[in-house]
């Protein structure tokens, strides 16, 4: 260990910067450009050499947000990526010193404070800063250090509760925020204005959608035309119902606070008239949102009677052998979509693996007792065709009492109460259904033509019938010692080249696919 210090001294000791603003809404990053400068400096005068710099650009050191930890335990935590991976490369030795700009910079919650004090307990590296607050050599500068740390938490407890008074009192004087302006309006003068444009396609949205015409028409009408979203991309029907939901388009200013799990209030505590020009009138706006609300409630009571609908053939099957994550298509791969971000990144071919896992399932379905065995489990009882039978009734007659209180045909309150029934009728039922017949969701289509008609049907007919034979479909890493192509050989063709690569990706897919057949 000593002779490892003295060659770290006589070369010059590796230095980690670390820079932070709390906030940058431009993106601007010259406060964190200052920032690395001066520590640069620093490390310079030291004779230290840089070998990596940790920008956190417009990133607090105090908010904390709700999380869930590996062992399921929900916590709060200033959320903090790159400070994180900081303290891992130093406890891993990456570096013998880290210089901060300041002790409020690096740290100003007492739990990150802890976590370096105790990297640096372990690991034996410098800290400094370019101010000099940020020492912890000995016991008396952590104590110091703890005791600015646990001050600065409370100065930004005090100017967080400060200036969320300070937005309630705004949002009650009926005036906008300083955040960026809604869809239809710019910011001038600390108020909005309508942007002509945009409002016009507010208007046309929200009469399309009073007149029945769904958020998918209108979406696909807009990226036909070529019309940009907000972010400059496609429209999506999320975006357009969020855009028409908004109360701002109404002229109408509301204030959710953050609570205490620092989540927002899906309650306003205030909700005033704004002190801009509306886009759509009260009544309208209203209108729309009813309209909203129940198309809202009749997709998700759907959703809850129906199958998931797939994209693909074998979505919701492929699955990574390392964490056990669904893996789901993305560009031109099945890629691991683990919820604990960075954890896994395996990813394997879209178009190689469907062709691996086609082949091997319709070589299952032209097995004849396989056949045999699926024909008498797909059988529908008699009780569950009664109940499938009434589940379409009511489900058809959902849908003509929403058109009739639509044409205002129905009053509001027979709506609402005819509307309940219905769906407890619809919820008994489909519980009764699936008791009654749980392969009924696979009864959809004749076992026996599976291997002919499988090229002419839609994913979701595949899926279905994939997971009446496949349990799930595990993906390996690349086997050890095998590359990832083959370079053609001395006097060898082109057709063969091709021919013996395919060989080779054939066999590697081999190794890395694994089938799991359902019993």
């Amino acid at each position: 260990m000593a002779a490892r210090r003295e060659t770290a001294q006589a070369e010059g000791l590796r230095v980690v910067l670390y820079v932070r603003v709390s906030s940058d809404p431009g993106g601007l990053e010259k406060g964190v450009d200052r920032q690395e400068q001066d520590c640069r400096a620093l490390a310079a005068a030291l004779g230290w050499r840089v070998v990596r710099v940790f920008r956190e650009n417009d990133t607090s050191a105090y908010k904390q947000k709700t999380i869930t930890l590996p062992t399921g335990e929900r916590v709060r935590r200033v959320v903090r990526p790159m400070f994180r991976e900081m303290l891992q490369l130093l406890a891993r030795r990456g570096a013998d010193a880290m210089i901060a700009y300041d002790l409020d910079r690096a740290v100003r919650d007492p739990r990150d404070l802890e976590d370096l004090i105790d990297t640096k307990v372990l690991a034996g590296f410098q800290v400094k800063s370019t101010t000099g607050s940020l020492r912890l050599e000995n016991d008396a500068d952590i104590a110091m250090a703890r005791v600015l740390v646990a001050m600065a938490n409370k100065s930004s407890a005090d100017t967080a509760r400060r200036v969320k008074r300070a937005s309630q009192q705004q949002a009650e004087d009926g005036r906008w925020h300083d955040g960026r302006a809604p869809f239809g309006y710019r910011m001038e003068a600390s108020t909005l204005i309508p942007v002509p444009e945009d409002a016009a396609m507010i208007r046309e949205a929200a009469d399309r959608v009073l007149a029945g015409e769904s958020f998918y028409r209108i979406v696909r009408d807009w990226n036909e035309a070529g019309v940009p979203s907000p972010k400059g991309t496609k429209w999506q029907t999320t975006a357009l119902r969020q855009m028409l939901q908004n109360p701002a388009i109404a002229g109408t200013r509301t204030y959710r606070p953050l609570l205490d799990d620092g989540t927002l209030s899906k309650e306003s505590v205030a909700e005033t008239v704004g002190n801009w020009e509306p886009i759509l009138d009260r009544d309208t706006f209203e209108k729309l949102a009813g309209v909203i609300e129940v198309r809202g409630e009749a997709h998700r009571v759907r959703a809850k009677d129906r199958p998931v609908k797939r994209l693909y053939p074998f979505s919701g099957l492929v699955r990574c052998s390392g964490c056990g994550g669904v893996m789901r298509k993305r560009q031109d791969n099945y890629s691991c979509q683990n919820p604990e971000r960075g954890v896994c990144a395996r990813q394997i071919n879209f178009e190689q693996t469907t062709a691996v896992v086609t082949a091997a399932i319709l070589d299952a379905y032209a097995r004849p007792d396989l056949l045999a065995r699926l024909s008498g489990a797909t059988q529908m009882s008699e009780e569950a065709k009664h109940v499938q039978k009434q589940l379409a009734t009511d489900r058809a007659g959902l849908t003509r009492l929403d058109d009739d209180h639509y044409d205002g045909v129905v009053d509001r309150a027979t709506w609402l109460r005819q509307r309940s029934r219905l769906q407890d009728r619809i919820s008994k039922n489909q519980a009764l259904l699936e008791e009654a017949s749980p392969t009924l969701q696979v009864a959809a289509f004749d076992v026996t033509t599976v291997v002919e008609q499988w090229h002419q049907k839609s994913p979701a007919w595949q899926n279905q019938a994939a997971r009446l034979v496949l349990d799930r479909v595990i993906v390996h890493g690349h086997p050890a010692g095998m590359g990832s192509t083959t370079n053609r050989r001395k006097n060898e063709s082109i057709a063969e080249h091709e021919a013996r690569h395919s060989r080779f990706r054939a066999e590697i897919m081999a190794r890395r696919i694994e089938l799991v057949w359902a019993r």
